[in-house]
């Protein structure tokens, strides 16, 4: 693809999600009304150096209610780069906007990949602001209590770091300051009057609430019951179409700008999760039950949209420091988990293959294993079949085993956290 091609899909991409957060009346809100933004695409102004007419990719022209002229030009130059963003670009849209704009002017650079040094320098010099774009991206519902992300989330989005994180879909800097939405970067560009910022100062940030693994076996026993589940392997395609939610299956690999592979999304606005190709039915399975958490846990408040990348389903547990995000994701691994082994069904079909299997109580557990044949066989076959009937792994069965208190193992090998196996070998790969 020609660099004039992979420009202009950045473009449109960019261009399109403005005209969308102007719909929903976010674009700067608690500023101006949507309606005093007009958003402009490959527009051009008459330079007098040159004696012609100079054309941006991207405007929007803020006007006063009333007025027939704007006060302040946003202009944004797109820069869909594969290697990070070099100092030469980011002094051409500088001197460009320069020659036309002497006042009342916001440049703001729209890339795909991050900032070298010596650009991040030169940007921040001539306090430009910079907007990182990925189409696939998490998008965060920003409203007048502020973001669920934090600024130095928003930091890794743009300058390079050595482990990027997960791909906002909007991230921007301008000014010293990060931002999570378009209309949080416009309004810090063209301050609200003052009742208005005292109303947007109420709550500087919208955290992400914890939740117990009980409420959250709670919800997934809810999900189970309205899809009317009794026995075997979830149907989680049924369960989508009994939520309302559209499933669809896309047969080929998605990357975010950072290169890394994204296994599946959600879209809340319009009900659906994608899932793109995988090359292990489990994890498939746990994806598909992580994007049905978001929606059964009333993600919504938070994202309008959201994605999942291999690295989300290792978040086990929450930790100190964790993002406001990474709670959400836990919060959506935990619900798979319950959801995919639920608990009655789980208890009661090992009770059974027990009893097949004659595999007693004889003192030392309700299951017992060790390395002799005749506890590690019968063990075996349990697992085999339990594997079978509710399609996961054995380890997954195993780790169900360990969280439900029912196993005693004394078989000489290495144990590992119950929870983090239960994730990685629900989501592991061949």
């Amino acid at each position: 693809m020609s660099s004039t091609s992979k420009g202009d899909r950045l473009e449109d991409a960019f261009h399109q999600y403005l005209l969308d957060q102007q719909y929903h009346g976010e674009l700067v809100f608690g500023a101006h009304p949507p309606e005093n933004c007009r958003i402009h695409r490959k527009k051009s102004y008459y330079c007098r150096e040159r004696e012609a007419d100079v054309e941006f990719d991207i405007v929007i022209e803020l006007y006063r209610t009333g007025r027939d002229t704007p006060h302040l030009y946003v202009i944004f130059e797109c820069k869909n780069h594969d290697a990070s963003i070099s100092e030469i670009h980011v002094n051409d849209f500088s001197s460009k906007i320069g020659r036309i704009f002497p006042h009342s002017v916001k440049g703001i650079l729209v890339v795909t990949s991050r900032l070298q040094s010596g650009a991040e320098k030169v940007a921040k010099n001539a306090r430009m602001g910079i907007v990182k774009y990925d189409e696939l991206g998490l998008e965060i519902i920003a409203d007048r209590r502020g973001s669920c992300v934090e600024h130095r989330f928003v930091r890794s989005q743009i300058y390079r770091s050595d482990d990027p994180t997960k791909s906002l879909k909007f991230s921007a800097y301008h000014d010293g300051k990060y931002f999570g939405s378009i209309h949080e970067l416009i309004t810090n560009l063209d301050p609200a009057p003052p009742d208005h910022a005292r109303h947007n100062s109420e709550g500087s940030s919208l955290p992400v609430p914890f939740l117990s693994l009980a409420d959250i076996k709670a919800s997934a026993a809810r999900v189970l019951e309205l899809a009317n589940y009794k026995i075997g392997a979830v149907d989680l395609s049924f369960i989508c179409r009994n939520l309302s939610i559209d499933l669809q299956f896309v047969d080929q690999a998605k990357f975010d700008t950072d290169g890394v592979a994204v296994l599946g999304s959600a879209n809340f606005g319009r009900k659906t999760i994608q899932i793109h190709t995988h090359t292990r039915e489990t994890r498939e399975r746990f994806t598909i039950g992580h994007e049905i958490g978001h929606f059964c846990l009333e993600h919504e408040r938070y994202l309008r949209s959201e994605t999942i990348i291999e690295r989300d389903l290792f978040i086990t547990r929450e930790k100190a420091g964790s993002f406001n995000y990474e709670r959400l994701e836990y919060q959506a691994n935990a619900f798979s988990a319950e959801l995919i082994l639920p608990d009655d069904t789980f208890l009661w079909k090992t009770a059974h293959f027990r009893r097949d299997l004659d595999m007693r109580d004889r003192g030392h557990g309700y299951i017992f294993v060790d390395d002799q044949p005749c506890n590690y066989q019968p063990y075996e076959e349990l697992l085999s079949r339990l594997s079978t009937y509710f399609a996961v792994s054995k380890k997954a069965i195993e780790v169900k085993f360990r969280k439900e208190k029912l196993l005693t193992d004394q078989r000489r090998r290495i144990e590992t956290s119950p929870m983090s196996g239960l994730f990685s070998d629900l989501t592991r790969r061949p």
